[in-house]
């Protein structure tokens, strides 16, 4: 599977080549882990760390081939490319409700853990939020804490917007296999509508 991680050195490099060409819009999201303190008391640090390793690879699952993924600690920054506040904030809040309607069957070299993973976001748009990527980082991670504040297991934009996200109705059947397909290949269901619906363009263009 291709990846999206990288170094916190490439990370802040490609944050400021974006700037440097004025290449906007884009976001950077960081997601911190709700609870890791007591994950790791709970269930031993070694399931700790597969909880980061989960949560790392459903990001993965759920971006686009241009965004990045760094990590320190249990704290996660992405950098969403092309992406303004408002589609930032869609796809960050299909991954954190995919969390939420899921326990994931974890396991060290000792035992197996059914473990609840949430995440609390706070996303900083360039240029909307600030021309600089020092300032950019410090709008996402204050908007974290409000999230943290708020509650946890939220995202929060830079300023309190409410958003409403799109939503389409289906047969009782289409839902439950999608909640099943989106289980099996850790894909948010939104993402693989996406992908359905550009398979469906690609039948139906001209």
């Amino acid at each position: 599977m291709e990846t999206n991680l990288v170094t916190k050195e490439k990370f802040i490099a490609k944050v400021e080549e974006l700037i440097a060409h004025g290449d906007g819009p884009f976001s950077i999201a960081v997601a911190d882990i709700d609870n890791f303190e007591n994950i790791n008391k709970i269930y031993g640090y070694p399931i700790g760390d597969e909880v980061i390793k989960k949560l790392l690879s459903i990001f993965n699952q759920n971006l686009g081939t241009l965004d990045l993924i760094t990590r320190h600690g249990d704290e996660i920054n992405l950098l969403l490319v092309k992406k303004g506040a408002e589609r930032s904030f869609m796809e960050m809040e299909e991954i954190r409700r995919y969390l939420s309607d899921n326990t994931f069957t974890l396991s060290d070299k000792s035992k197996s853990e059914n473990v609840y993973i949430t995440f609390s976001c706070g996303i900083a748009c360039y240029p909307r939020d600030s021309k600089n990527a020092i300032e950019l980082f410090r709008v996402a991670d204050s908007a974290m804490f409000r999230a943290k504040k708020l509650g946890k297991n939220k995202v929060c934009l830079s300023e309190a917007e409410s958003m409403v996200l799109k939503s389409s109705y289906f047969t009782k059947t289409q839902v439950d296999r999608l909640a099943e397909l989106s289980k099996e290949t850790e894909k948010t269901e939104a993402f693989l509508l996406r992908e359905a619906l550009d398979d469906l363009f690609k039948k139906y263009s001209r």
